[in-house]
C-alpha cells in the first residue's frame, strides 16, 4: 500500500502543528502539552507520518514545482505561472514562494518535535534510530529546498517552542548544507535496506539524496563514490521500455512502485490526489479532471526542437493533440503547441494519483557519470556506460547491451563536450521533475540557455526568492536589511 493509506491520524497531528508563528509566540506553552502524546511506537511513526504532509502539499500542489517548470527553458508558463515564465515575480506568485517557505518550515518543525521526544520512547534502538533517520531525511529535504531558493535561513534544529527558538538569524549556506550533510549520514546508517511501506526512504534514498547533493555542491570525490555505491548495489534497475506508453509503468496514477523508484511523495485517486496532472492539460483534457495547460513549449525551442522525435521519452512527454472529454482528438490551441504528458490521469475519481518523482535510479546514474567526468577530467568508458544505460532505454533497448544508440568517446571527446552531452540527457529524462531549472544554475549557463530559448535576460535576482514578510516581521533577528537582493 502506498504511504497515504496508513495516515489516518495525521490530520489531528498536522492542525496540532500547524499553528502560526504569532500563536507560538503568545502561547508557547501550548505545544508543550503534544509531550503527553509520545508514548508509543505508533505515537512515533503517527508523528514521522505527520512531516509528509507539508512536503506532499508542496510537490502535489501548485506553489513550489510550477515556479520552477514555468523558469525552465522548453516551458513558458500560462495563468498564475505567466509571469514567472517572463522571470518575473508578482505579489501573488510572491504570495505562494511564501506559503512554500511556511510549509518546508512546517516539516522541518513536525522533524524537530520528532527527534526530541521519540528518544525517550521505550523500543528496540534498530526501531528508534529508524525513526529518527527517516525525520532527519524529511528534514533534509525541507532545508535542501529552502536553501536552494532563498540562500541563508534561519537554521531552526529545535522544535519552535518558544520565542527564543523563533527568533534566530539567516545561518550560511555552509551550514545549513552541513546539517543536511549529517541528517543525510545518520539517515543512510540507520534507515531500513527495504521499505518497510512503500513510499518511505530507504538507506539507499538516503545514499542517492546524498550523492545527489554532493554534485550539486562540486564535491565530485564524494558524489561518484556514493552513486557507484549504489549503483553496485543492485537495489534498483531501469524500468524496460518497449514503447513509448510503457512509461505508464513509471508514472502512471495507479503506479504504487516500480524498480527504479528511490524515493518519491505518493497521492492517490481515492485520497489525497495531487494536481500535478492538472497543470500540463488542456482545459478541456480528459487527462485530467479540471485542466490548469498552466505550462506549453514551443517547437523553436532548442531543447524541444533538438530532441529525437524517434526519442521514446519525447512521444510519451510532449503532444500536439489530446483526448477532449467526450473522447474526441483534439489538436492543441494555436497559442499551446506543444504540451506535455509525463504526469496524466485519464481515470481520476475524484482527483488524481500520479505520484511525484524526488528520486529515481536515473539520478545515480547520471551523478555518476558527471561525477567521474569531473574526477577523471574527461569521459571513461564507464561514466559513457553508465549515461548510456538511460540512453538506451529511451529507445526500447535493453539498458545493459550494446545497441544501435550508443554514445561513444567520439560523440563527446572531452570533459566539457561530456558533461554538456549529460546535463542534455538529464533534461530529457527529467522533463517536468523540477531538475532542469537548478542545472542551468548550478552549471551557470541559465542566461545564455534562456535568452536562445526564450530571448529574455534573466535578472539576478530571480535566483532567489524574497524572505517573506512575515518572517522579517516576526523574527526580530532578521532586518529588513536582511532581504535577498533586488526585492
Amino acid at each position: 500500500m502506498k504511504l497515504y493509506k496508513l495516515l489516518p491520524g495525521t490530520v489531528c497531528l498536522f492542525l496540532l502543528f500547524s499553528s502560526c508563528t504569532k500563536q507560538l509566540q503568545e502561547k508557547p506553552e501550548s505545544l508543550l502539552a503534544t509531550t503527553n502524546f509520545y508514548k508509543t511506537k505508533a505515537d512515533a511513526v503517527a508523528a514521522v507520518d505527520a512531516i509528509y504532509n507539508p512536503l506532499r502539499n508542496e510537490y502535489g500542489g501548485t506553489d513550489w514545482g510550477g515556479q520552477f517548470t514555468a523558469a525552465e527553458d522548453y516551458s513558458y508558463g500560462t495563468g498564475i505561472y505567466a509571469a514567472i515564465g517572463q522571470y518575473v515575480l508578482t505579489s501573488s506568485d510572491i504570495g505562494r514562494t511564501e506559503t512554500s517557505w511556511r510549509n518546508f518550515y512546517r516539516a522541518i518543525r513536525n522533524a524537530n518535535l520528532v527527534l526530541k521526544y521519540v528518544p525517550p520512547i521505550p523500543m528496540s534502538d534498530a526501531d528508534k534510530n529508524a525513526i529518527l533517520g527517516e525525520a532527519r531525511f524529511l528534514r533534509a529535504l525541507a532545508y535542501r529546498n529552502l536553501v536552494r531558493s532563498w540562500g541563508p535561513v534561519p537554521l531552526r534544529t529545535d522544535p519552535t517552542e518558544s520565542v527564543e527558538q523563533v527568533h534566530i538569524p539567516r545561518s550560511p549556506v555552509a551550514d545549513v548544507n552541513a546539517l543536511i550533510i549529517e541528517d543525510l549520514k545518520f539517515a543512510e546508517t540507520n534507515l531500513p535496506e527495504k521499505q518497510t511501506l512503500i513510499g518511505r526512504p530507504t538507506k539507499w534514498s538516503a545514499k542517492v539524496f546524498l550523492a545527489d547533493f554532493y554534485m550539486n555542491n562540486e564535491m565530485w570525490q564524494l558524489a561518484r563514490d556514493k552513486a557507484d555505491e549504489v549503483i553496485k548495489a543492485n537495489v534498483y534497475s531501469l524500468v524496460p521500455v518497449k514503447v513509448a506508453s510503457d512509461f505508464e509503468t513509471i508514472f502512471g496514477p495507479t503506479v504504487l512502485t516500480h524498480s527504479e523508484d528511490v524515493f518519491s511523495f505518493k497521492y492517490s485517486r481515492a485520497n489525497g490526489g495531487s494536481q500535478i496532472a492538472q497543470q500540463y492539460a488542456m482545459p478541456n483534457s480528459a487527462y485530467s479532471e479540471n485542466g490548469y495547460s498552466s505550462f506549453y513549449g514551443v517547437p523553436t525551442m532548442p531543447l524541444l526542437r533538438d530532441w529525437d522525435k524517434n526519442d521514446l521519452r519525447y512521444q510519451f512527454d510532449v503532444y500536439t493533440s489530446y483526448p477532449n472529454r467526450s473522447g474526441v482528438i483534439t489538436a492543441n490551441s494555436a497559442d499551446r503547441p506543444l504540451m506535455f504528458g509525463k504526469f496524466k490521469d485519464a481515470g481520476f475519481a475524484p482527483s488524481h494519483g500520479n505520484d511525484f518523482p524526488i528520486y529515481r535510479y536515473p539520478d545515480a546514474l547520471f551523478v555518476y557519470a558527471e561525477a567521474d567526468n569531473e574526477v577523471s577530467s574527461g569521459p571513461t568508458a564507464l561514466a559513457l556506460e553508465r549515461l548510456n544505460m538511460i540512453h538506451r532505454r529511451a529507445y526500447g533497448y535493453s539498458p545493459t547491451a550494446p545497441s544501435p544508440v550508443d554514445f561513444t568517446i567520439a560523440t563527446a571527446p572531452t570533459k566539457q563536450a561530456f558533461k554538456d552531452l549529460i546535463i542534455r540527457e538529464r533534461a530529457y529524462e527529467f522533463l517536468a521533475e523540477h531538475k532542469r531549472w537548478f542545472d542551468l544554475v548550478r552549471t551557470k549557463t541559465y542566461k545564455q540557455v534562456i535568452k536562445e530559448a526564450k530571448g529574455i535576460d534573466v535578472p539576478d535576482k530571480f535566483l532567489l526568492f524574497p524572505i517573506p514578510q512575515a518572517e522579517i516581521d516576526n523574527n526580530d533577528k532578521i532586518a529588513p536589511s536582511d532581504q535577498n537582493p533586488g526585492y
